[in-house]
């Protein structure tokens, strides 16, 4: 069930010496075209049993620092670049039956830019690539981020989707107390009291959806 609160905005309070949409790193190797299937596939599948087992507690390898709307990003997209042992493979029955083999060997570099870092909103963004100031349905891929940015608001949020099927989704982590995982469609956002969280070009804390460099 999906619970109409707005995102939280604490924890989205960040300053950066980063412009909002710096490009650090636009000469990144982008993944092999069968890497980036699987790179999607894990975060497809991955994503979920995230969201399950939080309810619990027992989500494996992310440490409570690292909880906010970012950690949650960096999260599963560390998990997607790592090779798993057994004890990942017990704790997420579900992932035994994906291989990223062909994903580890096209890694290289990119693991070094994404996992140096304990990286803010803001500045997972300088990583990505705005590919469009509206969220289009059909132009949406798994891995794109929906990235919220007001300085007067005090607000960096970000936003992961993943695709399931034909069904776009939006899961983020609130940032504050309550530390809430959530799951929404886009038509979820877009019907929130709060316009902020909109995700229309009218709206001017929306500044877009972007993508991994590493991704097409």
């Amino acid at each position: 069930m999906i619970v109409r609160k707005g995102p939280a905005l604490a924890g989205l309070f960040f300053t950066l010496l980063l412009a909002p949409f710096a490009t650090v790193g636009s000469n990144t190797q982008k993944l092999s075209a069968e890497a980036q299937q699987d790179f999607r596939a894990f975060v497809e599948t991955f994503a979920p049993q995230v969201l399950r087992f939080e309810r619990r507690g027992a989500n494996y390898r992310w440490h409570s620092s690292n909880r906010d709307c970012a950690g949650l990003v960096r999260y599963l997209f560390w998990e997607a670049m790592q090779q798993h042992d057994e004890r990942f493979l017990d704790h997420y029955a579900k992932m035994r039956a994906l291989s990223n083999v062909s994903l580890r060997r096209s890694l290289g570099p990119i693991v070094r830019e994404w996992q140096r870092d304990n990286l803010t909103a803001g500045q997972l963004i300088s990583h990505t690539m705005r590919i469009s100031h509206s969220a289009q349905p059909q132009r949406l891929k798994t891995g794109d981020l929906l990235y919220f940015y007001s300085p007067e608001l005090k607000i960096r949020h970000v936003m992961l989707i993943i695709r399931s099927g034909a069904a776009v989704l939006a899961v983020y982590h609130t940032g504050d107390s309550r530390g809430e995982l959530r799951i929404r469609t886009l038509d979820d956002l877009n019907a929130l009291p709060d316009a902020q969280w909109h995700i229309q070009p009218q709206n001017p804390v929306f500044q877009g959806v972007f993508r991994p460099r590493f991704l097409d």
